[in-house]
């Protein structure tokens, strides 16, 4: 295990050296998508006021629109009986109407800037997708050199150390066998057949000289 960790250990030192290299320059690409996307939350809640505001400006137009239309009746109607009273019909309605100039104006700029934030909420969605694919292909190739100079560098190769400890292990577990063999059996059952079996072979091979050395005296010529 704390070889394992002294890999780990070295070839992490390793990277760190050529990251430092790099100027850590994922980190700070990491940064700047995380500045785009705290704008994209800002500009998000702005949008959001600006839809109350648009429909808080379009409910007061509505409400504008009656009062305009209650005042004009109501001038008409009492003209021919109340004359002044008429007049200050008139002149409410006038004051409605400026108040709805003035309604219309604010929400025409509201819906300006709600329209000009979609364009930029827009414009950093795109800006996002870009740079975060953009950010994944160089790391990728930033990595495959930093583990292309750790490999390559100095006598605490990685791949060499990882194989010196498979070996050594190997090693240990081989001496140990030998230091520790297998038991015999303790299947006496199965022994004793072993034993018949093997006795009887040796008496076949002994039958088996025996005859040979006997054919032989009988015949002492066949080998002159």
């Amino acid at each position: 295990m704390n070889n394992l960790k002294r890999i780990f250990i070295t070839l992490k030192t390793q990277l760190d050296s050529v990251a430092d290299d790099f100027e850590n320059h994922e980190a700070l690409a990491g940064v700047a998508i995380k500045e785009l996307e705290e704008w994209r939350v800002k500009t998000r809640i702005h949008q959001h006021r600006l839809q109350k505001m648009i429909a808080q400006f379009e409910a007061k137009l509505n409400e504008l629109q009656k009062e305009s239309t209650l005042w004009s009746v109501r001038a008409v109607k009492i003209r021919e009986t109340d004359e002044q009273r008429a007049l200050q019909c008139v002149k409410r309605l006038l004051q409605t109407r400026q108040q709805t100039q003035s309604t219309e104006h604010r929400l025409r700029e509201a819906q300006e800037q709600f329209q000009r934030l979609q364009a930029d909420l827009s414009s950093i969605e795109t800006q996002l997708r870009t740079l975060s694919a953009q950010k994944e292909v160089l790391a990728a190739r930033q990595n495959r050199i930093e583990l292309q100079s750790a490999f390559r560098s100095g006598r605490h190769n990685p791949a060499k150390e990882a194989e010196s400890i498979f070996n050594r292990w190997e090693e240990s577990i081989t001496g140990a066998e030998f230091c520790h063999p297998d038991t015999e059996s303790t299947d006496s059952f199965a022994d004793a057949f072993i034993q018949e079996e093997e006795a009887l072979e040796l008496e076949m091979l002994l039958n088996e000289l025996s005859a040979k050395t006997g054919t032989d005296q009988e015949n002492p010529n066949v080998h002159e």
